[in-house]
This record gives structure tokens, C-alpha cells and sequence, in this order.
């Protein structure tokens, strides 16, 4: 059974901001699917300048899941209480919670892609596999979509857009090391 793949938002709006929304279809292919929260998010994402690449994110995950079960629902609840720090919006935090709560109460063999930390720790508790939009971006370079210097100027990009950097890469030799790990 092929694995599914499944994005958090953050990780959507990194590849809008690279304008390499194509990419992420490429490498997810006929495997991704996304929750009705994160759904939501990308649309409403979409609606702000430049982040125009989201429209064409529907197409790579499909209809979005909705938790069906009053156990998907309650799930959804507790890890989003379990991901919330004090002052967070009622909604933050909710698309991770309710993806995690479809994935493993489902039993679906399933990635998780977010950068968010907190999200990462909680899929890793429950046995899900995550990865990162970096993790994402070197695989692409990888199979060969990109070469060396587009994908440090996608690096270049988003870190220039606080959206972090790869774990350890501060300028072209540690990214170039990074590259290769």
C-alpha cells in the first residue's frame, strides 16, 4: 500500500512562496490528502497577495476528509488543547489536531508534513512519520526537479520571508552540507 500524504498549511503557503506549487504535486502525485480545516486554511490563504499558487492546491489533495466519528471529533478536541499555548485563537492549531485525529484513528498509512514543532512531536508520539517543507525541498533537488542553486534560492527565499531555514544551514556551505546529509 502506497503511503498518503498530508499537509499541514504552513507548509502549503512555503511552497506558494517559492511559486513551486507544481513541484509538491509532482513529488505527492496521486497520494495526497488533506483534512476540511487545512482546506479551509489554504483558501483563506490564497485570498492574500501573493499566495495566489494555493488555488492550484486543491487539485493535488482532493476533497478534503472530515472527521466522521464522534472519537475523530473528540481526538480533534484533545490534541488541539494538547498543541494550544495560552492566548491562541480557538482555531489555532485546529487543522493539525484534526489531521492526526483522521490519520490515526483511521489507521491510514500516512505521512504528516508540517513545520510545526509541536504538531511534529505529537504525530511522532502516535507512530505517524513526519516531515518537513526542508525534508521536502531536498527530496525534489534529489530526484532531480531542481539543481543546487534554484533550491538555495528557494532557501534564500523563505528565510528572507521568516519562514525559517533547514536545521543548521546559516549560508552556502552549511546548506551545501545539509544538501548532502
Amino acid at each position: 500500500m502506497t503511503a498518503l500524504l498530508f499537509p499541514d498549511n504552513t507548509v502549503l503557503v512555503n511552497f506558494a512562496h517559492i511559486n513551486r506549487v507544481d513541484l509538491l504535486a509532482r513529488i505527492v502525485g496521486t497520494n495526497g490528502r488533506w483534512c476540511a480545516t487545512v482546506a479551509d486554511e489554504c483558501a483563506r490563504s490564497a485570498r492574500e497577495p501573493g499566495l495566489e499558487p494555493l488555488n492550484d492546491v486543491r487539485d493535488i489533495f482532493g476533497k478534503p476528509l472530515f472527521p466522521e466519528t464522534e472519537a475523530e471529533h473528540s481526538d480533534t478536541r484533545m490534541l488541539r488543547l494538547e498543541l494550544a499555548m495560552p492566548g491562541d485563537s480557538p482555531h489555532q492549531h485546529l487543522g493539525e489536531a484534526e489531521t492526526l485525529a483522521i490519520m490515526t484513528r483511521r489507521g491510514l498509512t500516512a505521512f504528516f508534513v508540517t513545520d510545526d514543532r509541536g504538531a511534529a512531536r505529537l504525530a511522532t508520539r502516535f507512530g505517524v512519520r513526519v516531515y518537513t517543507t526542508w525534508d521536502l525541498l531536498r527530496l525534489i533537488h534529489r530526484v532531480k526537479l531542481v539543481d543546487l542553486d534554484t533550491l538555495w534560492g528557494y532557501v534564500q527565499t523563505l528565510h528572507g520571508r521568516e519562514r525559517g531555514s533547514p536545521p543548521g544551514v546559516h549560508n552556502r556551505r552549511s546548506f551545501d552540507v545539509w544538501v548532502d546529509a
